[in-house]
């Protein structure tokens, strides 16, 4: 969850609203001892929930709420559709390493979720470096670095400090009033989720994704509406653009007949809970193929090398 910026605050504010819409495949399946975990790593993260009047909150999902479902959804992981941590060394622009923060926090979430320890860790180191360079090792505390590096062999664990550690660099950027870089990193992160899935799944077979794609009208337009907000930042308007071109395709795409979409959540014969529902924004093929082209493009333009 994003809040908007010039906001006089008198008490410190955690995004617990955000982490725990985000983490619902954590949550729900943690059972005994693990819910420990979850526990802990909550606590970590929020220190004071306190309800603010004039104040504007932006709400999008967090890589990982959206790797969870669509690995419930039954679709695999693919190594090719990350981008390689080869690649770090290259970015030496300040919105291109900001932009390239994002893609690897939600490639670092992709592998997390489907766990894929060895590229997690490179991942992880990868998203460290990074954020030394753009100025943000402060919210990767030491505790969250350890607690990742003994906890490389258990799934459930990895998740949730790698979801945690993502929310950490939001909370950390909002404190320090620096939305704009957040605005950037957060756009780029939500496009890799959505370019993993265009690219895995197949329209005719994969009815979940495909409604969950759809939802990602909503999320786009939140983003949109937060990003506005440091349009006068010139890496800010850039990015913007490229982003309002791809809302001119998801603007095609039917709206709902109420606020909110139709996800619910479902219990599955082994007992967990998983979130269920269908969207209710309708997708075409044609409709679909046009949002996969422009995502492409856009995420395409990101990694690219500057060497």
């Amino acid at each position: 969850m994003l809040k908007a910026k010039n906001v006089v605050m008198d008490k410190k504010i955690k995004l617990v609203a955000s982490l725990v819409v985000a983490l619902p495949l954590a949550l729900l399946t943690s059972c005994g001892g693990e819910n420990l975990v979850v526990e802990e790593a909550i606590e970590d993260v929020v220190e004071e929930v306190v309800p603010e009047r004039n104040e504007t909150y932006y709400q999008i999902p967090s890589p990982d709420e959206m790797f969870g479902f669509i690995k419930e959804s039954g679709l695999g992981f693919n190594g090719e559709l990350l981008n390689s941590v080869k690649n770090v060394a290259s970015y030496s622009d300040p919105k291109m390493q900001a932009l390239n923060f994002g893609i690897y926090s939600a490639d670092l979430a992709y592998t997390a979720a489907f766990q894929e320890f060895n590229e997690t860790t490179k991942y992880f180191g990868t998203v460290q470096k990074l954020a030394d360079q753009i100025g943000i090792t402060a919210a990767f505390d030491k505790s969250l670095i350890e607690r990742a590096t003994a906890n490389l062999g258990n799934a459930d664990s990895l998740v949730l400090i790698t979801n945690t550690s993502y929310f950490a660099v939001v909370d950390y950027l909002e404190q320090n009033e620096q939305g704009g870089k957040l605005g950037i990193i957060a756009s780029a992160g939500w496009l890799e989720t959505v370019y993993v899935i265009v690219n895995s799944m197949d329209y005719t077979k994969d009815k979940d994704a495909v409604d969950r794609l759809a939802d990602q009208k909503l999320a786009l337009d939140n983003l949109l509406d937060y990003m506005a907000e440091y349009k006068d930042n010139t890496d800010v308007a850039d990015v913007l653009n490229w982003f309002n071109e791809l809302e001119l395709v998801f603007a095609n795409l039917s709206e709902p007949d109420t606020e909110k979409p139709d996800i619910s959540f479902k219990k599955k014969e082994d007992g967990k809970m998983v979130l269920g529902g269908g969207s209710s924004i309708s997708i075409s093929e044609e409709q679909f193929n046009a949002i996969k082209d422009k995502v492409n493009e856009i995420r395409n333009n990101i990694v690219k090398t500057e060497l």
